[in-house]
């Protein structure tokens, strides 16, 4: 009865499987997109949480911001925004429109730099270019 119970099982899930490839999911994907600026204070102290603004690009209409792309290496942090871009034929190009987006960021190191850098693109060989900023705790 087991056997037969567990044979059922999978059946029903193989079976419930949808092999239909013309999904939502199929819509668009996943890109980043360029932060132009980021406004820091002059120092940090320590303990103290701060609300940390940048500006980004949006390079389409069909450019929609989805998530912040945030990584932690002893005291760098690598940021870029991620954006989920429809597919379409409706993109229509922006040109200069900044948007502004922010993350907040609480100081635990008691001295000491910490160092951010905010993905800017790729230069013509594929490399990642940055925009850093060093900012020292008192």
């Amino acid at each position: 009865m087991k056997k037969l119970l567990l044979f059922s099982f999978i059946l029903t899930l193989v079976f419930s499987c949808s092999l239909d490839n013309d999904s939502d999911e199929d819509n668009g994907y996943f890109d980043f997109v360029a932060i132009q600026s980021a406004n820091f204070p002059d120092y940090f102290e320590f303990g103290k949480t701060y609300n940390i603004t940048f500006d980004y690009l949006l390079p389409s209409t069909c450019h929609n911001y989805y998530d912040l792309y945030y990584v932690i290496d002893q005291s760098t942090r690598t940021i870029a925004v991620i954006a989920y871009v429809e597919n379409g034929d409706n993109c229509e190009p922006l040109v200069d429109e900044s948007l502004e987006g922010s993350f907040d960021f609480r100081v635990e190191e008691q001295a000491g730099t910490y160092t951010f850098k905010f993905w800017q693109g790729e230069d013509d060989n594929g490399e990642d270019i940055y925009i850093t900023y060093e900012v020292q705790v008192q």
